[in-house]
């Protein structure tokens, strides 16, 4: 340091964190440090691609996991809040009932104040509603509100002004939960189409109450765009496609069970559909020999696999790919369409004792599949757990099936046997 300069000359000074780079570089960091694999997916994810699917309870957990960072960046300063609202509700979770009504609360007032600043003279900023941000709502609530004044339908009503609040809304689960709802009050779906219909693409509906068959045909009417639908099981709420307006971008049905059955003089109007999700024990009849030469993937959920195989072989003669969900390794496929590539399995069971494990290793091998090319466990609910917890079994079964014809892998797509 010379004579000439001052004393602390060296110390930077005081500048603001944010005005170091601009806010499209931090809204790209943001973007980054909250993004939450495969909660966005509005297609149908092909489960033998890799990274392998999530399953809905993964993303959910790792939507709360996310959470605590949202939370953190907007309490950094003014600058950041404008900046990371927008992360915060892209993806809503409402985990107990009582948080509907805060959120409806925020949701208006957020609207209210975009539409005044919208107004207002030239050269003020413009202040978007947060709910234009929303992209997937889940609802999983465990308990209901325990607010003054408030019963289980008063707090699903919440719901109405809530959708109108979402243009932009792509996601909607209805995820199981807590004690179920009475019914689902009057204007609640009207709310969601008239508003959101337009943006869906993902619709999963697996807790009471279901809509009716009625509210149904008005929902699907409003949502054109439509790709991947899970209907309630109840009701033959399938029947009620033929009610609605033709979902040509629908490439996903799950949960199909045999009474929900279509018309049949219906003509196919679900062009892009190429999956189905049954029940193997109640196959939709009606529904496979309407599409079933579009198909290309199914998934089976069922005790006992060999039962539906005869009706996939005659009515899908373009499905390569299979799914199946077990309860017990004694309902392995002994054989499979002719057609079928790729055979995933998923295991409903607790850890497998070595009896079990033997048998599941005897019936891989025992698979007759013609053009069969790769078996994969599409969780670690059976072969990592035996190959962690059981090496001598793990190493017979390797053995065993070293002279296989077609590929077996975990469910990271690293074989355990590799064809030679």
């Amino acid at each position: 340091m010379t004579a000439t300069e001052p004393p602390g000359w060296w110390k930077p000074k005081a500048t603001a964190h944010h005005s170091l780079l601009p806010p499209e570089i931090w809204l790209v960091i943001f973007d980054h440090a909250t993004a939450v694999p495969q909660a966005l997916d509005t297609h149908f994810r092909d489960p033998f691609d890799l990274p392998p699917p999530l399953s809905g309870r993964q993303v959910q957990k790792n939507i709360f996991d996310s959470l605590v960072t949202k939370r953190y960046l907007v309490r950094v300063c003014k600058d950041w809040y404008q900046l990371a609202s927008r992360f915060l509700y892209r993806e809503i979770l409402i985990g107990r009932g009582h948080t509907l009504v805060s959120l409806r609360s925020t949701l208006l007032e957020s609207h209210r104040r975009a539409e005044e600043s919208a107004t207002q003279t030239e050269g003020t900023k413009f202040t978007p509603s947060l709910g234009r941000y929303t992209l997937r709502f889940e609802l999983a609530t465990r308990t209901h509100t325990t607010l003054k004044d408030m019963t289980p339908t008063t707090e699903l009503e919440t719901l109405i002004d809530i959708f109108r609040c979402l243009p932009n809304l792509q996601i909607l689960i209805m995820a199981t939960g807590g004690g179920p709802y009475p019914h689902i009050p009057p204007g609640v779906l009207s709310s969601l189409g008239s508003r959101c219909g337009q943006s869906l693409r993902v619709i999963r509906w697996y807790r009471h109450p279901y809509p009716n068959s009625s509210q149904w045909a008005q929902l699907l009417r409003t949502t054109p765009n439509l790709r991947i639908l899970r209907f309630a099981t109840l009701d033959n709420n399938l029947g009620r496609l033929q009610s609605g307006s033709p979902l040509p971008y629908l490439m996903s049905l799950e949960q199909v069970s045999g009474s929900d059955t279509l018309s049949t003089t219906m003509p196919p109007n679900q062009t892009s559909l190429h999956h189905l999700s049954i029940f193997a024990l109640y196959p939709p009849i009606l529904l496979l020999h309407s599409y079933g030469p579009q198909l290309t993937c199914i998934t089976l959920i069922t005790f006992d696999p060999n039962d539906p195989l005869d009706l996939l072989s005659n009515t899908c003669p373009n499905l390569t790919k299979i799914i199946i969900h077990l309860q017990s390794p004694h309902t392995l496929p002994s054989r499979l369409p002719k057609t079928i590539t790729h055979l995933g399995l998923r295991f409903d069971m607790g850890n497998l004792n070595k009896r079990e494990a033997r048998i599941v290793f005897e019936a891989l091998k025992a698979i007759n599949g013609p053009n069969l090319k790769v078996v994969r466990f599409l969780d670690r609910r059976c072969i990592d757990r035996v190959r962690e917890y059981q090496p001598k079994i793990f190493a017979w079964g390797v053995e065993l099936l070293a002279e296989i014809n077609y590929r077996v892998e975990d469910c990271n797509g690293v074989a355990i046997c590799p064809k030679n």
